[in-house]
């Protein structure tokens, strides 16, 4: 049997969560700190590209067949905490009762990309249509309805004389024509704090697409915190009303820390833990508890070991990480 395989854990708390975490170019790569440090190279092998490869290659030394926090968005990786679970259990049920908005909000790198791909996952079928639109800074109105239709497979009029109002009413359309297939949109909108306000009372008006029975859209907003402060102001009451669903991620504690880091691991392949306690207290304090600097500080760590040489992660070899971050 190949021991680096992924198998099923048990006894172990399962969770999962937003991945993150990134070699930083700043710092010394693994060829500068092998030619600062020569005696780092066993002198029965040669300098080599490929010798180089083996001294940084800490999947191999740690017994694991990928790395296990990598800054893409896995949701294979996907630690669900208590937290993550409200938060997904409620977009569902804002999507099964025909709620028009909810919302999703919590500190950057605490997971809220990764629970919207899971619910992504969760939507392909005949019932649903999904569509994901990640804002950009300046987003206008128009350029959101233009994202919107070309993500539900509509090709909006080209030019400068094309109206926001016109791009609605082809949207407002295809809703009803949705409707008439026994299928409904359900928009997935991240890093929604970057909309305008003309844009968020667009929202509202889509939550206005109804028919005497229920709505016919679902909008799921997912915001940095800043984002509900921003509701607070008076200008967006009715907005606000319409939103029956918000759950917040907050950081993780030092037990959720653990967890994350162990099932991370075994989900790479490796059984054995590989942070010792000083370590995982270090990688904590340093992260603060934000998977996706968990991430960065856990696979510089592992970098860092490997060129040591050292079978377990101490909290001495998490410190000589903590000033890139």
């Amino acid at each position: 049997m190949d021991e680096n395989r992924p198998r099923e854990a048990t006894g172990r708390e399962p969770w999962r969560e937003e991945s993150g975490g990134i070699f930083d170019a700043s710092r010394s790569s693994v060829l500068e700190k092998l030619v600062a440090s020569p005696e780092r190279v066993s002198p029965a092998r040669s300098f080599d590209i490929l010798a180089l490869e083996d001294e940084g290659d800490y999947k191999g030394f740690y017994g694991l067949y990928q790395n296990p926090f990598s800054d893409a968005v896995n949701p294979e990786f996907f630690y669900k905490t208590s937290a993550h679970d409200d938060a997904l259990i409620r977009m569902k049920i804002a999507i099964r009762n025909d709620i028009s908005l909810g919302l999703v909000t919590g500190g950057s790198g605490t997971g809220k990309t990764l629970i919207s791909q899971m619910l992504l996952a969760e939507l392909s079928g005949l019932r649903f249509q999904p569509a994901v639109i990640l804002v950009s800074p300046g987003m206008s109105k128009t350029a959101l309805l233009r994202e919107i239709l070309s993500e539900v497979g509509i090709e909006a009029p080209g030019g400068s004389f094309v109206r926001a109002q016109d791009l609605l009413h082809i949207l407002h359309q295809h809703i009803m024509e949705l409707y008439e297939r026994g299928r409904k949109l359900i928009l997935i909108i991240d890093e929604c704090h970057f909309l305008s306000s003309d844009s968020l009372h667009l929202l509202r008006t889509l939550s206005n697409i109804e028919v005497p029975e229920h709505k016919l859209a679902t909008c799921l907003l997912f915001a940095e915190e800043r984002f509900v402060r921003r509701l607070a102001h008076p200008s967006y009451e009715s907005l606000r009303n319409r939103i029956y669903m918000h759950s917040q991620l907050e950081p993780l504690n030092e037990h959720d820390t653990e967890q994350y880091l162990n099932f991370r691991l075994m989900k790479a392949g490796r059984m054995d833990p590989l942070f010792d306690q000083s370590a995982v207290n270090a990688i904590h304090g340093l992260s603060g508890g934000t998977c996706r600097r968990i991430n960065k500080v856990a696979l510089l760590s592992m970098i860092e070991g490997t060129m040591t040489r050292s079978t377990t992660i101490s909290a001495e070899l998490v410190a000589t990480c903590g000033g890139i971050l």
